[in-house]
């Protein structure tokens, strides 16, 4: 195993590493949000359940603008063979 195949891990790594924080950072910060929002105005489930809706959405939205050039690579790399 030369030198590129420990680039590519690396890069797998990263990848992954970067998308575990583009899940879990919203989803725990609008968690986080949503638990202030109930204290603050006495509203129990309703802001938690609106935060991990919208955090799961803006993960969501984060993974998928991030995998979408892993893909068009991918999909680049198949066509030339």
């Amino acid at each position: 195993m030369g030198n590129t195949g420990k680039s590519k891990l690396v890069d797998a790594l990263a990848f992954a590493a970067e998308l575990g924080f583009l899940v879990a950072v919203p989803i725990g910060g609008f968690i986080f949000l949503g638990f202030l929002g109930d204290r603050f105005f006495e509203t129990r489930p309703f802001f938690l359940i609106i935060g991990v809706v919208v955090g799961a959405i803006v993960s969501f939205y984060g993974a998928y603008h991030s995998l979408i050039p892993l893909m068009k690579d991918k999909e680049k790399d198949s066509n030339e063979r």
